[in-house]
């Protein structure tokens, strides 16, 4: 993982699209998440910490931005984008452990 990894895309439209629905996924199918975009979809988890709330509506903004900004056309700072969504995404699997857990009683 990280950025010396090749698993993310050159391309900043790419990955801000892969990132937001690899987000989306995670709170639709373990969270129940509803909405249309990420920052719905954050929205209707109000058991989200706010840190990570904090964190996932600066990608969902970014994301937005690229696409329906004219203007806008590469992540002003490639590295902490990556950063924020490698953590948000580890964050939110931690969660979801915790939460399986939480229902284990030989844990």
């Amino acid at each position: 993982m990280g950025l010396a990894s090749s698993k993310y895309s050159n391309n900043d439209f790419e990955l801000v699209i892969r990132a937001a629905k690899e987000l989306e996924w995670l709170l639709e199918t373990e969270f129940g998440a509803r909405g249309k975009g990420l920052h719905e979809k954050i929205s209707s988890v109000p058991s989200l910490p706010p840190t990570l709330v904090k964190e996932m509506r600066y990608l969902a903004t970014i994301r937005n931005k690229l696409i329906h900004e004219k203007d806008f056309n590469q992540i002003p700072d490639r590295a902490r984008y990556i950063e924020k969504f490698e953590a948000s995404a580890k964050e939110l699997q931690t969660l979801v452990k915790n939460k399986n857990n939480a229902h284990c009683v030989i844990c």
